[in-house]
């Protein structure tokens, strides 16, 4: 027996849950596919994001900071900042609650392996042991993410290519217990973190969330090496409870993200930030707008790519500029990175409205506002290059 459906969507992360909640909300019947045993994505178990963003994630909330700590290999600076961390498995039990009350299913276990194409995309063949069934569907949203081999159905099985290799960044994390740690980390060194960063978030009394991103990075003892030889004296005493592994490309949004009857969201599309890899955000305004304009694709008879290419439109014209921006920044500091982030921390020094500047532009946050107005600072201008500042003042 063949399932049919207005809209599937492929993977129950952040993205995909928000697209299905939407659909279901316009009124299409609507399923999502979850590969593993519980919904959440491939996606770290924290996320530190703007005070702003916090608010609209009401419930999974686990603290928030009024200061941060930037470390470089030399430098060393504390920050006023308006930051919360976000319990990311209460958020996605959060969205898929919401996505069910709207009027979406889901279904666990239930891993997607090839899409159904004719002249256009026709739904997709979850299979898992001996069980295998086809779902039909007027329009498939790919929300696999970009983190394994089930990842980047529309990226793999449409386009027929790959993520480019050299320029994705893994990322490792560990919840940890009997942590001391009051105020959030960041840590800046190429040895460790080439391209990347690694960090330190306190997650309630005891605990901690310690975590590292790189380029040509080995995921399983990267962080382990961190901990082993730099670790924060607070973390002197802890034990890992818990390991996350993942991958995001630094590439940018894919150069096309829909065709006939699919579209790509979230990680599937390459929507993460460059210079801090936060694609949390991207995700839950991507798979709001792919949900929207699934709705009224179907209403109008038409799921071709020329019809679904709203949704790039709209997606470019909301968030689009953020990785113009990321992907200039993340490579001016891709060369002489230790140097740079040392002198750029004597650069913030002594200015709390220029240090708030480059908390939003690493952040995301209120970017294209806070992107300016750190790069008029000349002794930052000068760190990124003044032809990146130049190209970066020149964005609108």
């Amino acid at each position: 027996m063949v399932q049919r459906y207005d809209v599937v969507v492929v993977g129950a992360g952040p993205a995909g849950l928000t697209a299905a909640s939407e659909a279901a909300r316009g009124g299409a019947k609507t399923l999502v596919l979850e590969m593993r045993a519980h919904v959440g994505g491939q996606t770290n178990p924290s996320a530190i994001v703007p005070l702003e963003m916090a608010a609209k994630l009401k419930g999974a909330e686990i603290a928030r900071f009024g200061k941060i700590e930037i470390e470089s290999v030399r430098e060393k600076l504390t920050a006023r900042a308006k930051l919360s961390l976000i319990d990311m498995a209460k958020l996605e039990k959060l969205l898929a609650a919401k996505a069910v009350e709207n009027g979406a299913e889901i279904w666990i276990n239930s891993p997607v392996t090839e899409l159904l194409k004719e002249e256009k995309v026709l739904g997709v063949r979850a299979e898992s042991g001996g069980w295998s069934e086809k779902v039909r569907s007027e329009i498939v949203i790919d929300a696999t993410g970009a983190g394994g081999q089930w990842s980047g159905l529309f990226l793999r099985k449409f386009m027929g290519k790959e993520w480019q290799a050299e320029r994705m960044a893994f990322t490792s994390e560990y919840l940890m217990a009997n942590a001391e740690e009051s105020i959030p980390r960041l840590i800046f060194t190429s040895y460790f973190a080439p391209g990347g960063h690694a960090w330190v978030y306190p997650a309630g009394k005891g605990f901690a969330f310690a975590g590292i991103s790189g380029i040509r990075i080995h995921p399983d003892i990267a962080l382990d090496e961190f901990l082993g030889k730099q670790a924060p004296p607070s973390l002197g005493a802890a034990i890992p409870l818990a390991a996350f592994r993942g991958q995001l490309p630094l590439q940018g949004p894919l150069a096309q993200t829909c065709g006939d009857g699919i579209m790509a969201v979230g990680g599937s599309a390459g929507h993460f930030y460059q210079l801090s890899g936060q694609g949390l955000c991207y995700a839950l305004e991507g798979g709001k707008i792919a949900g929207k304009v699934a709705v009224e694709a179907i209403t109008d008879g038409d799921v071709s790519q020329q019809r679904l290419s709203v949704y790039e439109r709209e997606w470019k014209s909301e968030f689009g500029p953020d990785f113009e921006v990321g992907s200039l920044l993340h490579a001016a500091l891709g060369v002489a990175q230790d140097r740079k982030m040392d002198e750029l921390l004597r650069a913030l020094k002594g200015s709390p409205a220029i240090q708030s500047a480059f908390l939003n532009v690493f952040f995301g946050s209120k970017l294209m506002v806070a992107v300016k107005k750190l790069m008029k600072k000349e002794s930052v201008a000068q760190v990124f290059g003044r032809g990146t500042a130049a190209k970066v003042l020149a964005l609108k």
